[in-house]
């Protein structure tokens, strides 16, 4: 009966595991479909930049969340992914604040010429002086949020600069692995129950082995991963003798 219910438990994780990776995939596919359409309007004069960078640091943090599926943190990092979002919407932004320093400017030179006014009461300039104050403070205020936005967007463009991956092929070199992982685990837990040693020796290697590519993969270091796969199970042999 423990038995049982021990294998409906794991069932009933693995079913949710696989509808969170359906889940993510889909809004992945979803993102990457964007991308390209955003890459097209930026081919024909749309000046974009900021949204692509935005739209790709979406897809990365949708590749933490895969990630963290397949480790089982997966509702710890749905707490915390609001923190790991990246900002969305930075060209919108970016077209907001010029409108505002153009609204801005626009006052600040309407006020600065009625100063010159030859009518112009001395509480009537000591009002329009406190005005200025406050709008070309607003000034300040707004170049800090450009300067913010244009680093936080060097930042994005930098960390994906350095990171040229199909990202298609790795999802899939990922399904793969996990699905040779879980079949390596039935085979472990079948095999702990009997007392063929060398069986159990060679199941937990080979569980070992997986666990080790599918690290492999998440660091996008798959190819010198089979490239080197005889010696790592030979080193493996030796660390288990």
């Amino acid at each position: 009966m423990d038995q049982s219910s021990d294998r409906q438990t794991k069932d009933s994780f693995r079913e949710q595991m696989r509808r969170d990776r359906t889940k993510v995939r889909q809004r992945m596919r979803e993102l990457r479909k964007q991308l390209e359409e955003m890459e097209l309007s930026r081919q024909a004069g749309q000046e974009n930049g900021a949204d692509i960078e935005a739209c790709m640091g979406e897809i990365q943090v949708l590749k933490k969340e895969m990630q963290s599926i397949e480790e089982g943190g997966h509702t710890t990092f749905v707490a915390a992914k609001e923190m790991l979002e990246p900002k969305k919407d930075v060209g919108a932004k970016n077209r907001n604040i010029q409108f505002r320093r153009v609204e801005l400017n626009r006052s600040i030179a309407k006020l600065e010429g009625d100063l010159t006014k030859s009518d112009l009461s001395p509480e009537g300039r000591q009002e329009i002086l406190a005005e200025l104050a406050k709008l070309k403070e607003d000034r300040i205020a707004l170049k800090q949020e450009n300067q913010a936005l244009k680093e936080y967007n060097h930042t994005r463009f930098m960390e994906f600069a350095k990171e040229k991956v199909d990202a298609d092929k790795q999802e899939q070199e990922l399904a793969e692995v996990n699905q040779k992982i879980t079949a390596a685990e039935d085979a472990l837990a079948k095999v702990t129950e009997s007392d063929d040693s060398a069986l159990l020796q060679e199941a937990k290697e080979h569980l070992h082995l997986l666990l080790m590519e599918r690290e492999s993969i998440e660091n996008f270091a798959h190819d010198l991963f089979l490239k080197n796969l005889e010696q790592l199970k030979a080193k493996r042999k030796s660390d288990l003798a």
